[in-house]
């Protein structure tokens, strides 16, 4: 039985999912989740190495997971992607050739970066030369250090070690019959970083990570408002943004929403932003549809007011759609209630089957 377990440790808590690639259509063995303390995970590093410890063997023991064939998941502003184009070469040689050809593209010291790539394509330019488009993943060694270090001591062996956004791009489009080669995106939004992910035929071509997410919401309330966390979090959850742009009135939910409208309008001008940055490089049109995903995106009516303000068709993760789910000790209202968070852990468990 082909089994991996993907591992997502986010800012609120440790994910986990068992897939089984044997058969052609994928199965959910098992998925579970546990929260992990305040703080203990910031911007998508770890800070408490201890708290993080105790919630992955926590997870693992109360759900019998796997202890190998582990692949964990990592996205940090720390973390860059970034498109170069290089003169064709063995792969062999471009793994000793790399450090050399990035350094002006990466903002860090080679030295102090774990470095790796994927293929975009290969082509040939006009006159004759030819050449190899790839997407170069620079992470500060510490970051990767960190996570070898908690699942060590959590008693996990990890294969690998990914990238949130492509396990992100597995989950959400590499499942798809007939993709096409449109330009689509994902926008993943956490507590404490949003991912936008921009691929085409099921591969990614651009990743940025905002170093914002669902925690601002929370904050910006409680301070207009004046009130405690968890009562901004919970008006958060219920009052919403504005989906038509009226904010105004004088009551306690009209303020807290035109709060909510102002960080939300914040948050897509900076996905706006990233959007045209890549329309332009690449000389791309549009993005045909934008997929939302992560706790963040649970915000009353964030989807909606996202589509009109970026003229994109926007709609719900369902990774659900595309693989069978086994004897998981959830219920089905359960793991429907699970999906917004199911994308980065499933992809992750995807790792060298798509």
């Amino acid at each position: 039985m082909a089994v991996t377990v993907g591992l997502d440790i986010g800012s609120t808590g440790v994910r986990a999912a068992v897939i089984d690639t044997a058969k052609s259509r994928r199965t959910l063995r098992r998925y579970g989740e546990l929260p992990l303390p305040h703080g203990a995970v910031v911007g998508g590093e770890i800070v408490d190495d201890l708290a993080v410890i105790e919630t992955i063997t926590a997870l693992w023991r109360r759900e019998k997971l796997p202890s190998r064939g582990v692949v964990v998941g990592t996205a940090s502003q720390r973390i860059v992607v970034r498109h170069v184009e290089l003169p064709q070469m063995e792969d062999s040689e471009l793994k000793r050739a790399l450090p050399f050809h990035v350094q002006e593209a990466i903002p860090m010291a080679v030295e102090d970066a774990i470095l790796d790539w994927v293929g975009v394509e290969d082509y040939v330019t006009d006159d004759g030369q030819p050449m190899r488009s790839i997407l170069v993943i620079a992470a500060h060694r510490e970051i990767v250090d960190a996570l070898v270090a908690v699942t060590r001591q959590a008693g996990v062996t990890i294969q690998a070690i990914d990238l949130q956004a492509f396990a992100l791009v597995r989950s959400v489009f590499g499942m798809e019959p007939a993709l096409g080669n449109s330009l689509q995106a994902i926008l993943d939004i956490g507590a404490s970083v949003t991912q936008l992910v921009i691929s085409k035929g099921g591969a990614a071509r651009f990743v940025r990570v905002l170093p914002r997410g669902g925690d601002g919401f929370t904050i910006s309330l409680k301070d207009a408002l004046e009130i405690e966390v968890a009562d901004s979090d919970e008006m958060k959850r219920r009052v919403g943004v504005s989906s038509n742009g009226d904010t105004g009135g004088s009551d306690l939910d009209e303020e807290a929403r035109s709060v909510l409208t102002e960080q939300a309008d914040s948050l897509i001008e900076e996905i706006r932003g990233s959007i045209e940055f890549y329309l332009a490089a690449s000389r791309e049109e549009r993005i045909s549809r934008l997929v939302v995903a992560g706790n963040g995106a649970r915000l009353p009516h964030l989807a909606r007011r996202l589509g009109r303000k970026l003229d994109i068709p926007v709609e719900p993760a369902k990774v659900l759609d595309f693989v069978d789910v086994g004897r998981v000790d959830k219920t089905d209202a359960e793991m429907l209630d699970a999906q917004p968070v199911l994308p980065t852990a499933v992809g992750l468990g995807l790792w060298g089957d798509i």
